[in-house]
């Protein structure tokens, strides 16, 4: 997957207000929302929730959980103990976004 411009502007935006604007211009509410939900995803999944519970909680199809599983287990960013990892372990999980 070619991403190098899109790693460098998201890299390069260091201020939380212009990154905010930056991914508004970029996606869709929709797509914004279903980044959203994969964090989420993730984070349950590390907190030990099966998959029905999780689908249950975000108000998603199971296949999309099954997805998210799916990456969780099979990207390399996972298979590294990563900060990226204890960030998701580690930082609320906040329902109502």
């Amino acid at each position: 997957m070619k991403t190098t411009l899109l790693i460098k502007l998201l890299s390069e935006t260091s201020k939380p207000e212009m990154l905010k604007l930056l991914l508004k211009a970029l996606f869709t509410n929709k797509e914004i929302k279903e980044l959203e939900n994969r964090i989420k995803i993730f984070q349950l999944l590390l907190k030990g929730k099966k998959q029905r519970e999780i689908s249950e909680i975000l108000n998603v199809g199971i296949a999309t959980v099954t997805r998210g599983a799916s990456a969780l287990e099979n990207e390399d960013i996972f298979k590294v103990n990563s900060e990226i990892i204890q960030m998701l372990k580690t930082n609320k999980i906040d329902l109502n976004d």
